[in-house]
């Protein structure tokens, strides 16, 4: 699922468990330990990651499998937005929508129309689900997988820097 030998994953789980970041329980999974979320929390921090969050709504008809990115203040960095649909095409998504938030709606890179006049329903949707602030960047990534969604959706978001 990760797209990587079992064993490199095997040997990330190790290296994570000795630093003291996961608890590994034999046939019952694995889960972040208060260090590890702390360092999930830093990291999202360094990437300007307010959220991630699987959107099972078929947000905007682009499919059952997307996720959500909410991205802080990095919309001076966005440019058009293609170049964050290309990173997660490339990390194995189907694509990536990106838009920015102007303070008042969702805008699409580029373009003048916003996503209230496109798609009430879907702003809505999204600005009851988010915490917006002028410059933020949402950033949604779909594909056949959950897994290869998130993939294409950090690969995109690790564009925007």
């Amino acid at each position: 699922m990760l797209g990587v030998p079992q064993g490199v994953a095997r040997g990330v789980l190790v290296r994570m468990k000795k630093k003291g970041l996961i608890i590994a329980r034999h046939r019952a999974g694995t889960k972040a330990t208060p260090k590890g979320l702390r360092e999930l929390t830093a990291q999202m921090k360094r990437e300007h990651l307010k959220l991630v969050r699987r959107s099972d709504q078929g947000l905007l008809g682009l499919g059952s499998r997307s996720i959500l990115f909410h991205v802080g203040g990095c919309s001076p960095q966005l440019g058009q937005g293609i170049e964050q649909r290309d990173a997660a095409v490339r990390a194995g998504a189907t694509g990536a929508v990106t838009f920015f938030f102007d303070g008042k709606t969702l805008r699409f890179p580029g373009v003048g129309e916003s996503l209230s006049k496109r798609n009430p329903a879907a702003f809505e949707e999204l600005k009851n689900q988010l915490e917006m602030e002028k410059g933020d960047i949402v950033l949604i990534a779909f594909a056949g997988t959950w897994w290869d969604a998130a993939r294409g959706g950090f690969a995109a978001v690790r564009a925007l820097t």
